[in-house]
């Protein structure tokens, strides 16, 4: 199968760093290439938090992937959502939006998908709890946390507005780490100046784990420093606790004593978990392939699916000698997989199997406080903020956000300033996710879902990309 020009086809399923790097490797190449995304923008997810919490805009950590791939003249962009393969005829099947069906056949397939978010089986938690993987969550969130501030301002009783002002988190790991201490600077700094009848920075962040420490993949030291910024940041720390139950009022923890406890918040935000997308089971059936635990693909030291040369899975949906699900894996393993099909399409021998060199992790916590592990190199406080900041710069998409980004951070860290804090008070459009057929579609008229209190005003949740970055968590997207 050829590209119009005569050249092999390679398909590229998803635009996160994983696809974004495949398809920058193979831009010399002798081939046509065709990178499926379902947003068509590429998303910077270790800074959704900052765009959740009024800091950075959506702009700000987001690139078109027209625009950044515009001089690589063998790639075409296509907007559609991956549904399964046909393995034995190479052809790719998706969706357009508003449901019409498209396929696209390819020589080689990249599958650069990503993860998505995952309850552990509570589906029914997602409406009161929303994760963060997509534009779409941040401005969720964005919107419960801003508009709790203002329906505490206006409560009738002081149990209620106490209420509003409780925010509880499921999940220390860096992810629920950065979007608790941002909430806590929040009540504390930028908003603590803006009422009259509330006290923002009596506003409760409770941070809810089933392990031992915040961080604990960073290793005790980190973690310890984590843990004791954030208490003095005045962030609840209940480890070795178990969410149950979810609704619009609260939810309900087992403790360590193996006792539930109920907590009162209107705000409850998913910051645990993640899981493949439904296109991961639907390619292993095709293909045969194995999955591990979280569903992600088994793949040899070449990346591609056993008896499958022309597939390769790369990011956070590949499983491979445990290797983290970080953003420099998917940038790494999309070079890896990009230069290894220039090799075969050239003729030359192949490559060496693909070798993951350990960049480092890092999660911010508040402002001059961060944490980095780096093999050795463990950096804690304003040490590792400053690599912290080094890190997230260098890997901005463009100039553009880069140079945004350093003028945001500047005001916010010198003058609290949050610009970014608008939120719609209705729903948008009219479609719940515009790759659901017309019978499957919301058209709700604005009234939000149970536990919103402005209402949802984005589409609904996507095959997800990563949470890390370079130094944080997610990568791919799709």
């Amino acid at each position: 199968m050829s590209h119009a020009g005569g050249v092999p086809r390679v398909v590229i399923i998803g635009g996160g760093f994983g696809g974004l790097f495949a398809a920058r490797a193979l831009r010399r190449a002798r081939v046509g290439v065709t990178l499926i995304d379902r947003t068509q923008h590429h998303l910077f997810q270790p800074l959704l938090y900052q765009c959740a919490t009024g800091i950075l805009s959506e702009g700000q950590i987001t690139a078109p992937l027209r625009q950044v791939l515009c001089r690589h003249r063998n790639v075409e962009c296509v907007m559609a959502e991956v549904t399964g393969i046909d393995a034995g005829q190479q052809v790719v099947h998706a969706k357009r939006p508003l449901g019409a069906e498209i396929d696209f056949g390819y020589d080689h397939l990249i599958l650069a998908a990503g993860v998505q978010q995952s309850y552990f089986g509570h589906d029914e938690f997602a409406p009161m709890a929303p994760g963060m993987k997509t534009i779409a969550d941040a401005l969720t969130i964005r919107r419960r946390v801003f508009a709790a501030f203002e329906l505490a301002e206006t409560a009738a009783s002081a149990a209620q507005q106490q209420q509003w002002l409780t925010f509880a988190l499921v999940g220390a790991g860096p992810t629920g780490v950065e979007l608790a201490g941002q909430i806590r600077e929040l009540a504390t700094k930028t908003l603590r100046r803006e009422f009259h009848h509330i006290r923002p920075e009596d506003a409760r962040v409770l941070l809810f784990d089933g392990g031992a420490a915040p961080l604990a993949s960073f290793g005790p030291r980190l973690s310890g420093i984590a843990a004791r910024t954030l208490t003095h940041l005045g962030v609840e720390l209940h480890m070795h606790s178990i969410v149950t139950d979810i609704d619009q009022d609260g939810l309900q923890v087992r403790g360590p004593d193996g006792n539930t406890t109920r907590f009162p918040a209107r705000v409850v935000l998913w910051t645990a978990g993640v899981g493949a997308p439904p296109v991961a089971a639907a390619i292993a059936e095709a293909t045969g392939a194995s999955r591990d635990r979280a569903g992600r693909i088994e793949v040899g030291d070449d990346l591609t699916i056993p008896g499958h040369p022309e597939i390769s899975v790369i990011g956070d949906l590949m499983s491979l000698r445990k290797l983290p699900g970080v953003a420099e894996v998917a940038m790494q393993s999309g070079v890896y997989a990009g230069r290894r099909i220039r090799r075969a399409v050239s003729g030359d021998a192949a490559g060496p199997p693909f070798r993951y060199r350990d960049l480092g992790s890092a999660a911010y916590i508040s402002r001059g406080r961060a944490v980095l592990s780096a093999g050795p190199l463990q950096l804690g406080g304003f040490a590792g903020w400053l690599a912290w900041l080094f890190i997230h710069i260098a890997f901005l998409t463009g100039y553009r956000n880069r140079a945004g980004a350093i003028l945001t951070w500047w005001l916010a860290f010198t003058r609290d300033l949050r610009r970014e804090r608008a939120f719609t008070t209705a729903q948008v459009g009219v479609l719940a996710d515009v790759y659901n057929p017309p019978d499957q579609r919301a058209t709700g008229s604005g009234a939000g879902q149970p536990g919103d209190p402005a209402g949802r005003a984005d589409s609904g949740p996507g095959t997800g990309s990563r949470d890390d970055a370079p130094a944080a968590r997610d990568s791919s997207g799709h």
